[in-house]
């Protein structure tokens, strides 16, 4: 899965945000009144973990009443590639007598635009955090009734009950959560160990040139940048510094150039195909990397790290309702249904991806047999995800910074 996108907007001072339609953020611990942020594209102060933002209703764009009956279907679901148990979706077909069709994309950016033509009516969407104001304030999105989804108050982490980026759920609930640090094969490199250096984020530029051409990191902006910023001294992984983005991007193309840095996001099979040894990783794409694995490679091959002390890149995808979208109650009782403990096992069993569900705990996960021993620290428990670096939308300047950094990476 490639997890690319973001959003653009203009500076400003918070509570000017009227002439937008919007809301102001709610009172966060640390805010500062008076303290100047950033605007997204729509008006919004820009979220963060310290500054939750409610989005706004819209007069026009209301949720659907309570007590309706479903639909007859068939449910459109918009997805990622490959990140759905089909077996999830055939449970829900039972019980609601519905078709469910799943139409896939590849990139962010291509979903978005699909969405925002009004080209195909879908019923659901797995939008990301970055965008989720612009789909909001385009009123792209339909708000939830949450009468609807008792699961959500009942099995998920409060955390995500009221998300920072959504405060209230207003319009989306959390489907998986992941960490991004490092995967390897053991077998190929036994002496590796992150924490053996001062700084574990720098381990690509200290391993690389005793390997090169066998390090690996993703093709993604946003985790291909933040990676720089750890290893140069930034830990703010939503930074408009172009002093700091300037230092990472540097450090990143002086990295291709001393050790044939390769990127992709299929790190999963280069690891397990042994084409790479060390690479910059998703939790969820190392839990799965042993099921790739050639005969005679066993789970105990692959490590994965991230720091136990929670100070890491960590983020949360999750699941929305398209507005315009045919059968809002079915995609309402979809939304339950995913948020089922037992679907959500299953759904791991298939995706490797946690839900965050008080039940989902890394000890329960193994115990069900579903990951290796040795993959645990790919789970994570609530607390990590409270004290985790996150990806928040960018206003305009910070975007363009964004992106300017990451095309001289990618031309190096």
């Amino acid at each position: 899965m490639a997890r690319a996108g973001g959003v653009a907007g203009a500076l400003s001072v918070p509570g000017l945000l009227a002439a937008c339609g919007t809301t102001q953020p709610l009172p966060a611990p640390g805010d500062v009144s008076g303290q100047i942020r950033g605007q997204g594209p729509g008006g919004l102060a820009l979220a963060r973990p310290t500054v939750p933002v409610s989005l706004p209703i819209y007069p026009d764009n209301k949720p659907i009443a309570s007590g309706l009956k479903p639909e007859k279907g068939p449910l459109q679901f918009y997805n990622w590639q490959e990140y759905i148990n089909q077996d999830v979706v055939n449970s829900f077909q039972k019980k609601y007598n519905v078709d469910v069709q799943i139409s896939t994309f590849t990139t962010l950016d291509e979903a978005v635009a699909k969405i925002e033509s009004r080209a195909v009516t879908y019923d659901l969407f797995c939008p990301e955090t970055p965008d989720l104001e612009q789909l909001v304030v385009g009123k792209l999105l339909r708000p939830l009734n949450l009468d609807y989804i008792p699961n959500l108050e009942a099995n998920v982490w409060p955390t995500l009950v009221n998300p920072w980026y959504d405060y209230g759920s207003q319009y989306t609930v959390p489907y998986t959560v992941y960490t991004t640090g490092y995967g390897w094969r053991n077998d190929k490199l036994p002496n590796f160990n992150p924490e053996n250096y001062a700084n574990p984020w720098s381990a690509l530029w200290i391993e690389g040139p005793k390997i090169p051409g066998l390090i690996g990191m993703l093709d993604d902006q946003h985790d291909g940048m933040a990676l720089g910023l750890l290893h140069t001294g930034t830990t703010d992984v939503n930074t408009d510094s172009a002093v700091a983005l300037t230092k990472a991007q540097k450090a990143i193309s002086q990295l291709v150039s001393s050790s044939n840095l390769k990127f992709d996001t299929n790190e999963y099979q280069q690891l397990a195909d042994g084409a790479i040894y060390l690479h910059q990783a998703w939790s969820g794409d190392i839990a799965a990397a042993p099921g790739y694995a050639p005969k005679g490679v066993p789970p105990t091959a692959f490590s994965y790290w991230w720091p136990k002390d929670g100070k890491g890149p960590i983020d949360n995808d999750m699941l929305a309702l398209v507005r315009g979208g045919k059968n809002p109650v079915l995609a309402h009782l979809f939304l339950n249904h995913v948020l089922d403990v037992e679907q959500a096992f299953s759904n791991y069993s298939y995706i490797l991806y946690q839900q965050p569900l008080n039940a989902m705990t890394p000890e329960a996960v193994v115990e069900r047999k579903l990951v290796p021993a040795n993959l645990q620290n790919t789970l994570i428990v609530e607390n990590q995800f409270k004290t985790g670096y996150v990806s928040g939308p960018l206003s305009t300047p910070a975007a363009t910074l964004w992106e300017n950094a990451w095309a001289a990476v990618r031309s190096s």
